[in-house]
């Protein structure tokens, strides 16, 4: 730990450091208020407790939940930090089509894109449950697709145009969006299937209350994918103004005796 601190320190300077440490140690107390924020609304909903936490948006898994808000802030400043990364470091394209994604996924959430596009193709495809998935399950399936194929593709071409250096970042930024698109995907898909056990919003006994450590489980971990994100991006775009800062105002060398 000593040593990360260390080469933290001398990467972006001790001022930057220190900002860089409380924006981390900020996500992990947001983080950890959210599970619970959603488990005191849980209670309330279920055994009338915290009546101060009845709230609809106390329920990380609702649209436009106080969660959700904030995973839009942070992906935010990362698609800010990573669009300015893309300008200033040679050749980082990279950075430029993950800025951008970081955006559609923002927009995703807020205008409810891959919900409409599910229904769009329910609609036109005639799509029936099939291997267990329910037709909006088969069709939202198609929507990520739709929306991450090109994606794909665009991060592609801009990996083989970019430099080796932003390569090397992208690849750590790669794990934050990992585990975005494991919760949101894989984990949700999951909860699906387990519905032929009974495992279902709404359900009694032990079936409601593994459907909801699904859900919280998915939007926790949305939301910290979302952190990994953004605290990748703000280190990066530290260290690139504190390299930009030593090479416009190099310190002096302390003088021989």
């Amino acid at each position: 730990m000593g040593g990360t601190v260390a080469r933290v320190r001398r990467d972006l300077g001790p001022g930057r450091a220190r900002a860089w440490w409380s924006v981390m140690f900020l996500c992990l107390v947001l983080l950890v208020a959210m599970i619970a924020f959603d488990i005191m609304h849980r209670l309330h909903v279920t055994r009338g407790m915290f009546p101060s936490f009845d709230h609809w948006r106390f329920d990380s898994d609702a649209d436009q939940s106080i969660s959700e808000m904030l995973g839009y802030v942070q992906s935010l400043v990362a698609h800010g930090a990573l669009l300015y990364l893309g300008t200033k470091l040679k050749d980082a394209w990279t950075h430029i089509v993950l800025a951008q994604t970081m955006l559609l996924v923002v927009l995703d959430d807020y205008l409810r894109l891959h919900e409409t596009m599910r229904e769009t193709f329910v609609d036109i495809l005639r799509l029936q449950p099939a291997f267990g998935l329910r037709a909006e399950d088969i069709g939202e399936l198609f929507a990520w697709v739709t929306l991450g194929t090109p994606v794909l593709v665009l991060f592609a071409v801009a990996w083989h145009h970019s430099s080796d250096r932003a390569r090397s970042q992208a690849r750590l930024l790669i794990i934050g969006f990992a585990v975005i698109v494991f919760f949101a995907v894989i984990v949700d898909m999951t909860a699906v299937f387990l519905e032929v056990f009974g495992i279902a919003q709404g359900a009694a006994g032990w079936q409601g209350r593994t459907y909801y450590v699904l859900t919280l489980v998915e939007s926790t971990g949305e939301l910290a994918g979302q952190s990994i994100v953004m605290l990748i991006a703000l280190y990066f775009l530290f260290e690139q103004i504190e390299e930009h800062d030593r090479a416009t105002h190099p310190r002096p060398r302390p003088a021989r005796s």
